[in-house]
């Protein structure tokens, strides 16, 4: 979201007045009738970083989207296509894409339901996967298809091939995880979300709403900079003429969950899939870096020692390329790192695509509820909404067997 221009506090661009001189690029760039996609950013990205590292100065990646901070950090975390690169993502225009007849972008635009039938005609296996309501990545794997004329979970196997005897990072790296305790970490993000509405992020929002309902179709608010955390979430508030408090307070409670839920997501990646990935490194002794030292910043009276001393001392050593004798984690958050015999190298991971539904567990809407693998499964048998719907079966079933006998009588 930060590459849009404008809107800095919505988009939590870092203030310029704390900048402290330090130049940030590939931010604040593009128009809000503009969408930015993947192939794009890490054309403008590594060019940055080239250009960086040609004055003999080290950039620092802020992340930020997953999948596009890992197209930096990885060689083999994208699939390449021959279309033109800054049209690949999971939003689908006709304009620009030569390879995509107009039934397939008919496809790709439409229900979700249809695009998940599609993907599972044609790649069965990696349909396995994906939750049917996961429409973004389900599109994005049946776009793979459409663009190369291969199946998605073939790339996937291409691209777990391709972990041999060499290190994965594009450049020498050096990660900081700097970490907050969940509960004191959800009161910060609570405490943002009113600070940021207070110091300008309503107007900002106001600003955005008035944009948006200039316009002749109203854009989707899955894609683009619609996407900002703070617009969905006010936006019947908006449709409303600002008039109804209820919805207001409603809104402000929505952006600060949608707010702890993003946090959420961004832990569960850095821990299950970036450490992992990072820690995959050792076997090649970290050659090129790929560590990943957590600085906790729970208590923010000893983020002198806890974050800032320590990060000093650990960048030191990596800008002198020196060995870094400091341990990744403090003492008391061993457990938030994988440990190297925990880590599943290579494996092939597809024999866990599979959807496996509940007999007893339903969605909101009466649909089935369906879990993704067996680990899945085995987590969902065990929580205590399958357990309660199975004494509530079992209850119901008692009732119609004496209802029935007592009957008969």
């Amino acid at each position: 979201m930060q590459m849009y221009k404008g809107v800095p506090i919505i988009t939590n661009k870092h203030p310029i007045e704390e900048r402290e001189g330090v130049p940030h690029y590939v931010m604040n760039h593009i128009g809000w009738d503009e969408k930015y996609f993947i192939h794009r950013f890490r054309k403008e990205a590594l060019a940055k970083i080239n250009e960086i590292h040609s004055r003999k100065k080290t950039p620092i990646i802020i992340g930020g989207t997953h999948y596009y901070l890992n197209s930096l950090i990885f060689n083999n975390k994208t699939i390449e296509t021959n279309e033109n690169k800054q049209n690949s993502d999971s939003n689908i225009e006709v304009e620009g894409k030569g390879q995509l007849s107009k039934d397939m972008v008919d496809i790709l635009n439409g229900p979700p339901e249809i695009i998940y039938q599609t993907l599972l005609s044609k790649d069965p296996k990696i349909a396995g996967k994906f939750h049917p309501n996961d429409t973004r990545r389900v599109r994005r794997a049946l776009e793979i298809i459409f663009l190369t004329n291969k199946k998605t979970s073939e790339h996937y196997s291409e691209q777990l091939e391709s972990v041999t005897n060499e290190s994965s990072l594009n450049f020498n790296t050096l990660a900081f995880w700097v970490y907050s305790e969940k509960s004191i970490l959800d009161k910060r993000l609570d405490d943002r979300v009113d600070k940021m509405l207070d110091n300008g992020g309503m107007d900002e929002i106001k600003e955005l709403y008035y944009y948006y309902s200039s316009l002749p179709e109203r854009p989707d608010c899955e894609r683009g900079i619609w996407q900002v955390i703070g617009f969905k979430e006010f936006l019947p508030w908006l449709e409303s003429g600002l008039s109804d408090d209820k919805l207001l307070k409603q809104s402000i409670i929505d952006m600060k969950t949608r707010t702890r839920q993003y946090a959420k997501r961004q832990i569960k990646w850095i821990k299950s899939l970036l450490a992992v990935d990072l820690l995959k490194e050792s076997k090649h002794g970290y050659t090129n870096g790929g560590k990943l030292y957590l600085l906790d910043a729970t208590d923010l009276k000893n983020w002198d020692d806890n974050v800032f001393q320590r990060g000093a001392l650990i960048t030191n050593d990596f800008l002198q390329n020196k060995a870094c004798t400091i341990d990744q984690t403090p003492d008391t958050l061993r457990n938030m790192l994988p440990k190297e015999e925990n880590t599943r190298d290579n494996e092939d991971k597809s024999t866990e695509w599979k959807h496996i539904k509940c007999e007893v567990c339903f969605n909101n809407d009466n649909s089935p509820l369906i879990l993704i693998g067996d680990n899945q499964y085995k987590i969902h048998l065990n929580s205590k909404r399958h357990r309660s719907n199975l004494n509530r079966g079992k209850r119901k079933r008692d009732y119609e067997a004496w209802l029935a006998k007592n009957e008969s009588k």
